[in-house]
């Protein structure tokens, strides 16, 4: 098993029972116990969990990102999930714009090369990706300074953008509860803020994982969405909440057996061929 796929089950485990010990993560994956700990090391820095004496506990709140690769594969099957719901969104004429996080690069992956919509995007696996479909699509790539996870952000993204106008923006965020979304970075803040006045319909993708998972910034609140795209694991009572408002909710139905098929992706961040 590739490590970072085992980073993202152990994360999955400590997201659902709080904590785990470093010899039961020995035992279910049959590695090192240097191993284990690095993993936990990596999580900790990462600012996902906290270690502790004997393994690691869930770590509520955070500001740090684990590495996009990483990312990629966390909650995977709700993404693809989420992905293919949100691509029955798309009609034929729309302009759309998709910001470069990883739920959106799934997302990316599952919209129709023979729509006639054009796309805008600042990520460069994304454009990179429609591009392969080799189909109607129109990409147009935007921004200023590169991140290391193909994303470009800073200032000339902003001035870039004000130069659109959008039907539908699809992005994502580090938390969300029933007062809103929520940001570990500034520039992804302020691109959330700057597609409300840039666009018709704001749609915002997260798995069940980031509800009510807080960060330091805030962004958007539940009204001023048109859709929240989200997986059939969210919690009864966040579903509840944002039906009493003006905000559409979808639930994506996650396919149990399909299989994590993230290898093209990765490949596609590791090495843009």
């Amino acid at each position: 098993m590739k490590a970072t796929r085992r980073r993202s089950e152990i994360l999955r485990l400590i997201d659902q029972h709080g904590t785990v010990a470093v010899d039961d993560l020995i035992q279910r994956y049959q590695v090192s116990e240097e191993t284990i700990r690095r993993d936990l090391r990596i999580l900790d820095e990462s600012g996902y969990v906290k270690r502790v004496y004997g393994g690691a506990v869930k770590l509520e709140k955070t500001t740090r990102y684990l590495p996009y690769e990483d990312r990629l594969t966390i909650q995977y099957k709700e993404k693809e999930a989420i992905g293919k719901e949100s691509a029955q969104l798309l009609e034929d004429g729309d302009s759309v714009f998709v910001d470069g996080r990883t739920t959106c690069l799934v997302f990316a992956n599952h919209i129709p090369a023979e729509l006639n919509i054009t796309i805008v995007t600042n990520s460069i696996f994304i454009a990179h990706n429609l591009m392969g479909k080799k189909g109607n699509l129109n990409i147009h790539l935007v921004g200023g300074a590169l991140h290391p996870d193909g994303i470009l952000t800073g200032p000339k993204l902003i001035q870039e953008l004000q130069g659109y106008r959008f039907d539908k923006a699809f992005f994502s965020c580090i938390g969300v509860n029933s007062k809103g979304s929520y940001f570990a970075k500034a520039d992804a803040q302020q691109l959330a803020l700057t597609l409300k006045e840039l666009s018709t319909e704001l749609i915002l993708l997260a798995d069940s994982s980031k509800i009510d998972r807080l960060a330091f910034l805030s962004g958007l609140k539940i009204e001023q969405f048109s859709y929240i795209i989200t997986d059939e694991f969210a919690p009864v009572h966040f579903v509840d909440q944002v039906r009493r408002t003006t905000c559409k909710i979808q639930l994506a139905t996650v396919d149990q057996q399909h299989a994590m098929e993230t290898q093209h992706l990765i490949r596609l961040v590791n090495n843009v061929d």
